[in-house]
């Protein structure tokens, strides 16, 4: 950069000693333009990038080159908030597989420009390792997995999201490669994809608009609704305190793989619950084996086990809905919880679940409570499974519905 700006200089020196003076200072003016042109240009590029890693050689470079390039796409949308333009990239640049693409980043903007505080990122950047690729009969199958990083400006450390699964066919038009299908499984797509079943439209680009005016809707309904009808809180007597450090501790460790000590239940609707209470156990309570079967919350083996015993497994363990119904009807023993409190009360090691579009979707645990200089949490910090993510903010969720779970400890 420093070479570039001595030539420049140079260039504008040996000019002014042949112009006017007032030509002159035209022409500085210019050269300053066009460096500071270059400067915003570079710290631009700076702030957004995207990685392919295909170890095994399973693609080729231009099939590489496109998967960078979509990559790249999605980085500057996180970055900007504002969608990149997809269409180019698949084969149908206004087909449907295109426009379910472009709802699902529409959507996601749309969501998060709702928000406070503002959700424009610092830099971002989109790593994509390549597990498999195989000829599908109607176009080459590439399944990978992806990693990122987003750095809101809003908070001190980066957050980062793990494993996320994607789908893509690619196809040879006029030859070059592009795509021709793509599945990501992350909540703002899968929640898009709902959307787009139910929009209507007489144009596929009318029918991505009326997707994200649901969801738009959805979210600021939400919006209201999550302030209302709330349980005031109430100091619980405890036999046991909660460690919270040791709840987050362990939710720092096994945020983005799977503990062999418990079952994996991302094919079967999502880790994130076990997740949950996995940090809950590590943060020193102690499984809860009496009452009904909706007011146990163990597990001893990958058995249900209803019985009082120190066997098998409860649903409340694993599932997002039983957990809040063991919340809600457990007393006496076990977990000592308060459902549908104010956020306002949120602490770590809290389990916060978030609902959209007329479902509860995902249990999330508080690693960090974001306070402004008068003590009012203005956003929580968040870690969680399926989706694997660290340090992630509540207000980044496309997910606008969230009911806290405080832990008080143990009866």
């Amino acid at each position: 950069m420093y070479k570039k700006i001595v030539v420049l200089l140079c260039f504008v020196s040996l000019l002014i000693g042949c112009t006017s003076q007032p030509e002159a200072a035209d022409v500085v003016a210019e050269a300053e333009t066009a460096e500071e042109t270059v400067v915003e240009q570079t710290a631009q590029a700076k702030t957004v990038w995207a990685e392919v890693n295909d170890e095994n050689n399973l693609l080729s470079e231009q099939q590489k080159e496109l998967l960078h390039s979509f990559a790249l796409c999605c980085a500057e949308t996180l970055r900007d908030v504002q969608p990149a333009d997809i269409g180019n990239l698949f084969a149908e640049t206004e087909g449907e597989e295109s426009f379910i693409n472009k709802t699902a980043y529409n959507a996601l903007c749309e969501i998060r420009n709702m928000q406070k505080p503002a959700l424009s990122l610092e830099y971002a950047g989109v790593v994509y390792n390549v597990d498999t690729a195989y000829d599908g009969g109607r176009g080459i199958v590439v399944e990978l997995y992806e990693n990122n990083v987003q750095k809101f400006r809003h908070l001190k450390e980066e957050s980062l999201t793990y494993n996320t699964y994607h789908k893509f066919v690619l196809v040879q038009t006029d030859g070059e490669w592009k795509i021709k299908s793509h599945l990501q499984e992350e909540d703002f797509f899968l929640l898009a994809q709902e959307a787009w079943e139910d929009a209507q439209g007489g144009t596929l680009a009318e029918k991505s608009e009326n997707a994200v005016k649901l969801l738009r809707a959805d979210a600021e309904e939400n919006f209201v609704l999550c302030g209302e009808k709330l349980n005031e809180y109430i100091q619980l007597d405890v036999s046991k305190e909660y460690d919270r450090e040791k709840a987050v501790e362990y939710a720092s460790q096994w945020c983005n793989k799977r503990n062999p000590e418990y079952l994996e239940y991302d094919l079967y609707g999502g880790n994130c619950q076990n997740f949950a209470s996995q940090c809950i156990y590590a943060g020193g309570m102690d499984m809860d084996i009496k009452g009904t079967y909706t007011c146990q919350w163990k597990f001893y083996g990958k058995d249900l086990n209803f019985y009082q015993t120190a066997r098998g497994r409860s649903y409340s363990f694993i599932g997002v809905d039983e957990f809040y119904s063991y919340a809600v009807y457990n007393t006496g023993s076990g977990l000592a919880l308060q459902p549908d409190i104010s956020i306002d009360y949120a602490e770590k090691g809290d389990v916060i679940q978030v609902g959209a579009y007329g479902k509860w979707r995902h249990s999330l645990v508080v690693t960090d409570v974001l306070k402004d200089e008068n003590g009012k949490i203005t956003d929580i910090v968040l870690a969680s499974n399926t989706a694997d993510r660290w340090n992630y903010p509540l207000s980044a969720y496309i997910y606008t519905y969230p009911r806290l779970i405080h832990i008080d400890g143990q009866y």
